[in-house]
């Protein structure tokens, strides 16, 4: 009786070792994640002045839908440091030197990590 279901259990494991890796389900629906290999952080405030922000820090950047006139980021730091930045414009650029894996989340503002941060 064994040995019967030993052999039922390995097709199984087979199948379950050779499936493709899925990314884990968001914490929010509707949220979309990716991580990129980044070097800086580049946005426009809202008075038209370009801010640069390295990433060698920067753990995670989120991006709010639902603001009409500007961008909403949220910025989180390795060090537990928190940024929010309404902007015109982002650019991220992912050439030269320093560039660090990133999370990148576009969500809903009702996804923002501030005030229960890591």
């Amino acid at each position: 009786m064994k040995a019967s279901l030993l052999f039922l259990s390995l097709p199984i494991a087979a199948a379950l070792a050779f499936t493709p890796a899925q990314d884990p389900k968001p914490a929010v629906e509707g949220e979309v994640s990716k991580v990129l290999s980044i070097t800086e952080l580049q946005y426009v405030t809202l008075q038209g002045k370009t801010m640069n922000v390295p990433a060698r820090n920067v753990v995670e950047i989120r991006m709010f839908d639902g603001q009409n006139q500007h961008i909403r980021l949220e910025l989180l730091y390795d060090n537990g440091d928190y940024s929010l930045i309404d902007a015109q414009a982002m650019h991220l650029l992912r050439n030269g030197g320093g560039s660090r894996d990133v999370r990148l989340i576009r969500t809903e503002g009702k996804a923002m990590r501030f005030p229960s941060l890591p």
